[in-house]
């Protein structure tokens, strides 16, 4: 995996039906680093196959998104060594997309490092934000000073503004303002 801020981060899949699986995402962050703070989060969320003929293609819900779920998916696999995958969400005239390449082993070939780069550009992502993912020194699992655990169970509790089936249904920018009862432009008042 590439990234800047985190450290020691991991995907783990686990199925759950024929159409739904668990994607529980482990990281360690640098800046704890610095203040000698063993500190490891992980956020888990569901992955649901939404066209079975098209298992590549699903949509992710992460519990500390409250902006709902974004598509992912699987753009390249060897189904055994490494994978590229693409996760983007969209939100009004705004979007976010996330890539990563995925490996089972500490190191891959430059070559396959640089074809799935291609892949990337090739998408109009821009292959030059990726930085490689340090994995030395991890803290082993359930040996941090401080776990973080980020369910939907947790989501609930923490973001217990909105209920889930007000987010289900939060698709326009006005639909997000009427769930938490913020004035939309038509509702305010205009200034002289």
């Amino acid at each position: 995996i590439f990234g800047r801020q985190t450290k020691c981060m991991s995907l783990t899949f686990n199925k759950v039906s024929d159409t739904s699986l668990s994607v529980t995402e482990a990281m360690e962050f640098y800046l704890l680093d610095n203040i000698n703070v063993d500190y490891a989060h992980t956020n888990t969320g569901t992955l649901n196959i939404e066209d079975p003929a098209n298992s590549a293609q699903m949509r992710v819900k992460w519990p500390d998104n409250i902006l709902g779920s974004a598509t992912f998916t699987v753009v390249d696999t060897d189904y055994e060594g490494y994978a590229l995958i693409v996760e983007c969400q969209k939100l009004w005239l705004v979007s976010r997309t996330n890539a990563a390449i995925l490996s089972r082993t500490s190191t891959l070939a430059y070559e396959l490092i640089t074809k799935l780069k291609g892949t990337v550009d090739s998408l109009d992502l821009d292959s030059t934000d990726f930085s490689s993912m340090r994995h030395e020194n991890c803290i082993p699992e359930g040996q941090a000073d401080f776990e973080f655990a980020f369910d939907e169970t947790v989501r609930k509790n923490t973001f217990g503004f909105l209920k889930e089936e007000k987010l289900q249904n939060i698709l326009t920018e006005e639909d997000l303002a009427a769930a938490i009862d913020f004035p939309t432009d038509s509702q305010t008042p205009s200034r002289k």
